[in-house]
């Protein structure tokens, strides 16, 4: 069977499907779950996506997510390859962890986050092998935010899935009314929206599925990637100029072989998180000779990061001024 189409456009909204290769288990313990769940979180900062509803199962994931930008591949390229090496190290295993290239149906509009969600945040309660009875007792999704928004998580945009549909299941509580329609879902048997899919990658009308195939006819995508790095939404020089002026420094002072100048290696990590840039392209533009060096600058922004309160605190300033202006555009 021939590869289904990959297109990127900006907006478009994707159901993420992915299993462990021979159905292996992708997951052992917390420290795998949170593995992932941390590694889409930063994604979510670099690519700019907007996250709806996931979940973590042993052996494959379910993701709802819309792209701004189009970036799905570079995205999900540098995510799962992310968890996969970290994967390989911490169990000292070889081979690949997951099964071809992920699955990515694409939704044709709000009208269907309802449906699609509930299925992602049904998938422990349902099935031969049950991991829990309700949805909120999984901790590895994100209904529990759904539930009680003391649980929300920073990355997830829970007002973008509660105000699609709202008034078609009565009441103004918008959470009331979700809780309520996946509760129903536990009620009889839950049904696959994707096994709905048009032409096995489309869900939404014949229409929807006429112009995604025009669309993809006119992407070439040997150009994509290129395409992709144009359109993402800060470059580089934007970044460390922010960075140095946060630390009162030029940026200019940021390049060259031994800089010291303050702001340096969070602006390297705030490069890397927030765009699709290849350290290789991140040397070159910190002034670095050698192709594999702005690594070092990101692994010691890292450690400051996780050792420094005052680091992260000043890191948290930068991306959440990042993130607003994004918001606003």
């Amino acid at each position: 069977m021939p590869r289904k189409p990959r297109v990127q456009f900006p907006g478009a909204i994707y159901h993420i499907v992915t299993r462990g290769d021979g159905r292996r288990e992708l997951f052992h313990d917390d420290e795998h779950y949170g593995r992932l769940t941390h590694g889409l979180a930063d994604e979510v900062k670099r690519s700019g996506w907007i996250v709806l509803a996931f979940c973590w199962m042993p052996n494959h994931i379910h993701l709802l997510l819309t792209t701004p930008e189009p970036n799905l591949s570079s995205g999900m390229q540098h995510w799962l390859s992310g968890y996969a090496n970290w994967y390989a190290k911490r169990n000292r295993r070889t081979g690949h962890l997951f099964q071809g290239r992920y699955k990515s149906y694409l939704v044709e509009d709000a009208s269907y986050y309802w449906t699609l969600s509930r299925y992602i945040h049904l998938n422990p309660c349902v099935g031969k092998r049950l991991l829990c009875k309700k949805p909120d007792a999984w901790p590895h999704s994100s209904y529990a935010g759904y539930a009680r928004q003391r649980e929300r998580l920073d990355f997830v945009d829970y007002a973008a899935l509660l105000e699609a549909w709202t008034g078609e299941f009565g009441g103004r509580d918008s959470v009331a009314a979700y809780r309520r329609f996946v509760a129903q879902g536990l009620q009889g048997r839950l049904e696959n929206p994707l096994n709905a899919a048009l032409d096995e990658w489309v869900i939404g009308s014949k229409a929807f599925l006429k112009r995604m195939v025009k669309l993809a006819e006119q992407q070439d995508p040997t150009k994509q990637g290129r395409l992709t790095r144009r359109t993402r939404a800060y470059s580089i020089g934007e970044i460390m100029e922010l960075v140095a002026k946060q630390h009162q420094v030029d940026s200019s002072q940021y390049v060259g072989f031994r800089c010291s100048a303050a702001g340096r290696d969070m602006a390297a990590l705030v490069c890397r998180r927030f765009t699709s840039s290849t350290l290789a392209e991140l040397s070159v533009a910190f002034g670095l000779s050698h192709p594999d060096s702005a690594a070092n600058l990101v692994r010691r922004a890292k450690r400051q990061e996780s050792e420094s309160p005052q680091y992260r605190n000043r890191l948290k300033k930068i991306e959440r001024a990042m993130m607003k202006t994004e918001n606003q555009v």
